[in-house]
């Protein structure tokens, strides 16, 4: 799949909607994310979003990819980035919120945290070339 590097930032993935962030990259996201979480053991996923108008359609998305790669997912509905991190670490080990964090109304993006430790770097890098090379289950 061909997906705009720029929106792999430091800490999270970030990008306006639609151009940049869409349902298409949402479901390879799921995939990529579960299949690495299933290589590190973990078999649930906590999935959350905030109150953007492109959530909804976002975390459904992302869940589909992530059930596709096969792992159970634990939608807590709309929370806060915090919420969904006390979810993940209660409810499961890993988690992604869909947010636009500080961002204009018009950008939506994710932050993850997996096996109980935050995506950032290297690891988001990671993700990014296997959405790439659609490597995934």
């Amino acid at each position: 799949m061909q997906v705009n590097a720029s929106i792999f930032k430091a800490y999270d993935i970030r990008g306006v909607v639609p151009s940049t962030i869409n349902e298409e990259l949402a479901v390879a996201l799921g995939k990529a994310f579960g299949t690495i979480a299933l290589a590190e053991g973990e078999t649930t996923v906590a999935v959350g979003r905030d109150g953007r108008l492109s959530g909804p359609g976002l975390c459904a998305a992302l869940a589909r990819g992530l059930a596709a790669a096969g792992v159970n997912v634990i939608d807590v509905g709309r929370v806060t980035t915090p919420m969904l991190y006390f979810a993940a670490s209660t409810l499961a080990t890993s988690g992604i919120q869909v947010t636009g964090s500080h961002n204009p109304k018009d950008y939506n993006g994710f932050k993850m945290v997996l096996a109980g430790r935050a995506i950032y770097g290297e690891d988001i890098q990671a993700l990014r070339r296997m959405m790439e090379s659609e490597s995934w289950v």
